[in-house]
């Protein structure tokens, strides 16, 4: 779902790696394996179980049935009371159980299936991930306040109360919820300027934009209630987003633009804390060039013992960080460097007087204690259209970041997590949060890591942590008086630091271009144009790209590999043959009204290319790929059969799913086009265009001949000879000649009544392909009449050439009373030990041909493709 982060969790929290026991178990691949069948009963039950989940993620689908079953119940329930009407009483309905109830209020409060469940050796690994997690989140929650442009309180009031939201609502065991970085940034790029002048008639005063001012500085209550409506709309999103399951929209934030954001805004928020390493006042702005220029033009003013004080505080940081992934034993360095950093610097601000009146440290200051406020009643619901495209933006970005990190979570640990279900406690933990003063929150990388590595296994570890944020709200908030602010700006450039995905443009660039593309437009997009415009530059780039992708479908090329019935994408196999005048293709994805003419010209100029080449009397559609088709690709797939039916050319379908054949019968499609033409395999349907040629063939040579300059179809041949006779004898009139060509062209349109004839099958033959196996060079044989003893010839052959077979299969036939045989040699060259060459594949082959010609008495003819019995 959220690829782009979920690369970013993985940097975290490290790749799920299999492990090495799983991997030999995979190593005897000599031991026999038995396919067994599940009972039938179980088989429905899996079936019904797959189709149940199946409508989940259709809520239309799923809704249509529901009313169809409804539908069926009342009158299955209006002929009932018909038969029991003239009874005197009716039989009571039993109640409905209560299963569906039960399930569904478990699957809403996970707290009721994993509370049960904790063991005191639970409980333990829980409290001291919580106490970690907890000391890490009082300087990180301060410092994202901070970005966002809030008081440091309103981060710990919201690292407070939505870990215990999370805990009730949530299914991740490990997710840290809280203020992170992202959202924090959003808030601030988002609500900027935002205040009517009603509501901040100071800073209008003062100039407004002009002024280079922030709103937040000059009217800071306001300010806090906006951000604090923004959470709760976004709560409500993404409570509305599960409900309608609109999960899936994240998808279209791709990993190119999720990884470009996010860099970008890394670097965005790392230099929004240069002025607390510098201890300088700067502008503070999202975009880039803003914020370097005030730095410039302010540089002078640094103070050099902030400086060094802040740099010493980052390189600790780091070192820490360092340390806790390379050796074990200093694992807890990592979480508790904040929380040391944060001490020792406290006390040396406190302690060293001259640090504040010669230096000019700055340092936080009062910070208020107590629980936190109830905040409904500052709601003001007209910014609600204000902060809308914030609350989208955090709705979507906040949910990406939560579920790229749960999952990653729930894989490590065996477990799943649902996406719905996520959204619904991300929602409620934005939504009340927001009625007790929280910004917006969502998981957090970098603490949810802690969490993983500190032993956390129930959500009971988010309840240990927000009991900690609450007992420092309530007794430890005057110990943060002091708190020197390069501290804080040392944690959160350390914890931004890793999101910086500076090779990740390289590798895109090898991979696939316009990935790159993408990912260059959301990270100079945001870096250049701001937050918001920089997403949604690049969700408009990745919508371009889906749409192009979507109205222009891959249209695969198919040739057989010699000697067997396996048709493979030109592309994947390099030495496959056509068949002569049929032209078989594979669409790539379904049909529908923005790319069925796109198909449609597509295929005629396939069929136009081929014309000196190899003249295209049939096409074949091999349709597995396409899994629906709409009015408009009905009515496109009319016309193409129709126009090539015109040129003389008919179009057979193969591995036409259930959906799509369901369709095109409901839409009279299958009758029009006649249901000899639809085929199970492609190979059938090459038999049966092969069939319908030689019927043609033979029916052409009792007709007369016609115009070269005109193609007719082979069901037009009977009527245009009738026509062609009347008019040489001078019978009939114009309207006659009118009805008699009205009738020729509705026959064009019908299915060709050809008559059977012999059967089709393949000639001898010898094929290889370099591509099927991923090891070995395979060898076919095809042989349309038995070869006694013939294997020891075809070894001889590859000995003499230093070829080793690995594996060899012949299977004997006895069909139409014809013995027929066909052999498949998996072979390696001795000499390379891999895959044979292309000049030696070509030698063997001719040497395989002499011997099969001289061993059939046939050294003059060349070997076949497609012969008829």
């Amino acid at each position: 779902m959220a690829v782009g982060m979920h690369a970013t969790a993985l940097g975290s929290l490290g790749p799920n790696l299999p492990e090495a026991s799983d991997l030999a178990l995979f190593s005897d691949t000599a031991e026999p394996v038995e396919i067994s069948l599940l009972s039938e009963s179980r088989s429905q039950q899996a079936a019904r179980a797959l189709q149940q989940r199946s409508l989940q993620a259709r809520p239309m689908a799923k809704f249509d049935r529901m009313i169809k079953c409804k539908q069926r119940t009342s009158e299955a329930e209006a002929v009932e009371q018909q038969q029991e009407a003239g009874s005197s009483h009716k039989a009571a309905k039993p109640l409905p159980a209560g299963n569906a109830l039960s399930k569904l209020i478990f699957e809403v409060l996970p707290i009721l299936s994993w509370l049960p469940q904790v063991t005191w050796p639970k409980a333990r690994s829980d409290l001291i991930a919580g106490l970690t997690v907890g000391v890490m989140a009082i300087p990180q929650s301060m410092s994202y306040a901070s970005i966002a442009g809030l008081p440091y309180i309103y981060g710990l009031y919201s690292a407070c109360l939505p870990p215990f939201i999370y805990a009730i609502f949530g299914q991740s065991r490990q997710l840290a919820v809280g203020p992170v970085a992202m959202v924090s940034l959003l808030i601030s790029a988002g609500l900027e300027g935002q205040l009517s002048e009603e509501q901040c008639p100071e800073w209008f005063a003062l100039g407004g934009l002009s002024s280079g001012v922030a709103q937040r500085s000059v009217c800071p209550d306001e300010y806090v209630q906006m951000a604090i409506l923004t959470a709760a709309v976004a709560g409500v999103m993404q409570i509305l987003g599960m409900i309608l399951r609109l999960g899936f929209l994240v998808s279209f934030l791709g990993h190119p633009v999720t990884s470009g954001f996010t860099s970008a805004a890394a670097i965005t928020i790392a230099l929004s804390q240069i002025k607390g390493m510098f201890g300088i006042s700067i502008e503070k702005s999202e975009l880039l060039y803003v914020t370097i220029d005030s730095f410039v033009r302010n540089v002078q003013e640094t103070k050099l013992m902030t400086l060094f004080l802040g740099l010493a505080c980052l390189c600790f940081l780091l070192l820490c960080k360092h340390a806790s992934k390379r050796w074990q034993r200093f694992s807890m360095l990592g979480p508790l460097g904040p929380l040391l950093c944060c001490a020792a610097s406290t006390l040396l601000v406190w302690r060293c007087e001259p640090l504040r009146e010669q230096f000019q440290v700055q340092h936080v200051g009062y910070i208020p204690s107590g629980i936190f406020p109830e905040s409904v009643t500052g709601w003001n619901f007209g910014d609600v259209l204000k902060v809308l495209p914030t609350a989208l933006a955090v709705c979507a970005i906040g949910y990406m970041e939560s579920i790229a990190i749960g999952k990653n979570l729930a894989a490590k640990h065996g477990h799943e997590i649902e996406a719905g279900q996520e959204l619904l406690a991300l929602g409620l933990s934005n939504l009340i949060g927001a009625m007790f003063s929280c910004y917006p929150v969502t998981g957090s990388f970098s603490r949810s890591a802690v969490s993983h590595a500190t032993g956390a296994s129930t959500q009971l570890c988010g309840v240990v942590t927000g009991t900690v944020i609450l007992f420092t709200l309530l007794f430890l908030t005057p110990l943060f008086y002091f708190l020197p602010g390069f501290v804080l700006a040392a944690i959160v450039i350390s914890s931004v630091l890793p999101l910086v995905a500076y090779q990740e443009p390289l590798r895109l660039w090898r991979v696939k271009r316009h990935d790159c593309i993408l990912w260059l437009a959301a990270f100079l997009g945001t870096l250049f144009l701001g937050v918001l415009p920089g997403i949604l530059l690049a969700v408009g780039l990745s919508l371009l790209i889906v749409i192009y992708e979507s109205v222009r479908p891959q249209i695969t090329i198919l040739w057989r590999i010699p000697g067997t019935t396996i048709y493979r994408n030109v592309k994947q196999e390099s030495s496959g043959v056509f068949i002569p005048n049929v032209f078989m293709a594979r669409l790539g994805s379904s049909m529908y009204f923005a790319n069925a003419s796109f198909i449609k010209d597509m295929l005629l100029a396939y069929v136009a290319d081929l014309e000196d080449i190899n003249s295209t009397e049939y096409i074949i559609l091999e349709m597995s790929p396409v899994v629906s088709v709409d009015s408009t690709a009905v009515h496109v797939l009319e016309d193409v059969v129709t126009d090539f039916r015109r040129r003389g050319i008919q179009v057979a379908f193969a591995m036409v799913g259930n959906r799509v054949s369901r369709t095109m019968q409901k839409a009279g499609l299958t009758e029009f086009i006649g249901e000899r033409w639809f085929f199970a395999t492609v190979h059938d349907a090459v038999v049966g265009c092969l069939r319908h040629q030689k019927a043609k063939r033979r029916q052409q040579t009792r007709l007369p001949s016609v115009s070269r300059r005109t193609i007719y179809p082979v069901e037009g041949f009977e009527q245009f000879s009738n026509i062609i006779s009347e008019r040489s004898a001078g019978v009939g009139s114009r309207e006659g000649e009118s009805a008699e060509s009205a009738d020729l062209e509705s026959q064009r349109h019908s299915e060709p009544q050809s008559p059977v004839v012999g059967e089709v099958q393949l000639a001898t033959e010898v094929g290889f392909s370099n591509d099927l196996h991923h090891l070995c060079t395979v060898f076919f044989i095809n042989l349309a009449k038995d070869i006694p003893m013939i294997m020891s010839h075809i070894t001889a052959v590859f000995q003499r050439r230093h070829i080793t077979v690995c594996r060899a299969h012949v299977e004997a036939m006895d069909e139409f009373g014809v013995g027929r045989a066909q052999h498949a040699y998996h072979v390696l060259s001795l000499r390379d030990q891999g895959k044979l060459q292309v000049a030696e594949l070509q030698q063997v082959k001719a040497e395989l041909e002499e011997l099969i010609r001289k061993h059939l008495g046939t050294a003059e003819e060349p070997l076949g493709t497609l012969e008829e019995v």
